[in-house]
């Protein structure tokens, strides 16, 4: 448990960033052109879907620069839930061959998958994630003027007009995974506490 009690506490320093007031600087982006209750990812059946009323009462600015930050926060955390999504499923089956920590003989193989990884990786493997994953959110900026998640990367390598009906379904398509995935490693994760084995569901399958 103070093992679990000290990686909480990296990850959430690393993290603060995202949750930090925005720069006043950027007062207008490509989406904020149409009131932000018909942006993209305002999906039937729910529709907009601001129940506490962040979007006009946030601690960002004007209901445009809340919802830029809500969404640039959004966009991230589903990326990262598609990530672990993915990355739960393959550890089921595969491992990376070699050595996590040489110094500890640990190897790829001895890492369980789900939440059991928490109590072996070493916390010296924490802290250097949580290092990275900070230099990240202090240097790794979006693009001014562009869509929140934008950071020039492009979409696995292909870019798209700004606003084409390609890049919208692109935007909304990344955003319903990105929910999606969400839910989905939250419920993996209750899964594995309820039922004390990870992907406990999947023996359905064979």
């Amino acid at each position: 448990m103070a093992r679990f009690s000290t990686l909480l506490a990296f990850c959430l320093a690393a993290g603060a960033s995202a949750f930090s007031p925005a720069s006043q600087g950027v007062q207008t982006t490509s989406l904020s052109a149409k009131p932000v209750n018909q942006e993209i990812g305002v999906q039937a059946p729910v529709g907009f879907f601001d129940p506490l009323g962040l979007i006009k009462s946030g601690p960002y600015g004007s209901p445009e620069e809340n919802f830029r930050h809500y969404r640039s926060v959004e966009v991230k955390h589903g990326r990262i839930a598609m990530a672990a999504t993915l990355g739960m499923l393959v550890q089921q089956t595969s491992r990376f061959e070699g050595y996590l920590s040489p110094s500890a003989n640990l190897k790829f193989s001895d890492v369980p998958n789900g939440l059991g990884a928490l109590d072996v990786v070493p916390l010296e493997g924490w802290v250097q994630m949580a290092v990275v994953i900070g230099l990240h959110e202090i240097f790794v900026k979006e693009r001014e003027g562009r869509a929140p998640g934008d950071f020039g990367t492009g979409y696995f390598g292909f870019t798209m007009d700004d606003q084409s009906s390609k890049q919208i379904r692109a935007l909304s398509v990344e955003i319903s995974n990105g929910r999606l995935a969400m839910l989905g490693i939250l419920g993996m994760f209750a899964s594995e506490i309820v039922n004390g084995e990870v992907l406990a569901e999947t023996k359905i399958f064979g």
